[in-house]
């Protein structure tokens, strides 16, 4: 199942929200991807350390880092790639305004224009706007069969997405446009000390801010359509027949259905969702389910070991349930990944989650 969305997709985007091992499978995915032959790039926005070391990594950079020979090193031999690289979310707007700067002049005056340092400022710590701009541009260099990019959570995966609609939006507006006519004609008087509306705006900002507005629009206009272009092509990306969503959840019901509303949601973006992955699932051990009493009746080793056995059984079909009734309602490509012994801090615990996760384990052999 998850071979298929490798085999159809260039570029998978794993969200969910926040701790139910999106890292650990974005990881796992990449590894089946390079096992499967393909030059692999995963893509995280804020690597943890623990993914880093499952990798063999000191850390992870801003430069993508072949992972390959530690792979192959290390028993988990591939006939394709693999690279890891952080988003590098603090120079995105700058390097995006030297692409398309018309000459070095141009260039050095956006970039020394104190509006645009502080709008840069602020849009360099937007991780969804600068991760969108470099997914885009990874994308289109072709440097890469495949491209997994591990996103935030849920709430800030949807800003995320958007971003490029935002962007666009922005760019697009009338705001805008009125900003562009007036920085034209400042040069011709347009802002006179007599001007009621700039006395006054002077008066509230001071006449450098509205030298440095004026000045921003006047440079800033000849990157405007290439920005909105970008934007856009980022947006055709995230709904392009090459890409597909991969939703990671955890087995709780509030989980499950925390999922399925994320899910809708992208539906309603016209975003393809390939799979739900449903992390750190308990499969039942027993035919029946069993009776856990409200307290210890006893304090023996022997009793506090049944009651913990017969506890994990009962969540373990709470859990199978709650999949169970997600199933119903037609999730696509719905995987269960069964929990693990311990944390991914390891190649060799990379490599055992990466079989899981290849396994299958779908909902047929599952039951």
């Amino acid at each position: 199942m998850i071979e298929t969305s490798i085999a159809r997709h260039r570029i998978l985007i794993v969200g969910g929200s926040g701790g139910v091992g999106k890292t650990s499978v974005s990881a796992a995915l990449g590894l089946a991807a390079a096992r499967a032959g393909h030059r692999t790039l995963v893509l995280t926005v804020d690597p943890a350390r623990r993914l880093a070391a499952a990798l063999g990594l000191d850390g992870i950079g801003p430069e993508a880092e072949d992972v390959t020979p530690r792979l192959n090193s290390g028993g988990s031999a591939v006939s394709g790639e693999l690279h890891a690289m952080m988003l590098d979310v603090r120079s995105t707007l700058n390097r995006a305004v030297e692409r398309h700067a018309p000459n070095a002049e141009r260039r050095e005056q956006i970039l020394n224009n104190r509006l645009y340092q502080n709008i840069a400022g602020r849009l360099s710590g937007s991780q969804e706007y600068a991760a969108m701009q470099q997914l885009e541009e990874i994308a289109s260099r072709q440097d890469y069969d495949r491209i997994i990019l591990d996103t935030p959570p849920t709430t800030q995966a949807i800003d995320f997405l958007t971003a490029p609609e935002r962007l666009q939006a922005f760019f697009d507006s009338n705001l805008i446009r009125i900003f562009l006519t007036f920085s034209g004609r400042a040069g011709r008087g347009f802002f006179r000390v007599t001007d009621v509306l700039f006395r006054t705006l002077e008066r509230l900002t001071g006449a450098q801010v509205i030298r440095d507005i004026t000045e921003f629009f006047e440079v800033a206009e000849s990157i405007l359509e290439p920005f909105s272009a970008q934007s856009a092509r980022a947006r055709q990306l995230l709904r392009d027949r090459q890409t597909a969503f991969l939703i990671v959840t955890g087995a709780n019901p509030h989980q499950l259905e925390e999922a399925c509303g994320f899910s809708a949601a992208l539906d309603e973006m016209g975003i393809k969702v390939g799979n739900v992955v449903v992390n750190r699932w308990l499969p039942p051990l027993q035919d029946k389910a069993p009776v856990v009493p409200d307290a210890l009746a006893s304090e023996q080793l022997a009793a506090r070991v049944e009651y913990w056995q017969a506890a994990l059984e009962r969540l373990a079909r709470v859990q199978t349930r709650a999949i169970d009734a997600l199933e119903a309602q037609g999730v696509p490509g719905l995987v269960r990944l069964p929990e693990m012994p311990g944390a991914i801090h390891s190649l060799e615990g990379l490599a055992a989650l990466c079989d899981r996760l290849c396994a299958g384990h779908d909902d047929e052999s599952a039951k």
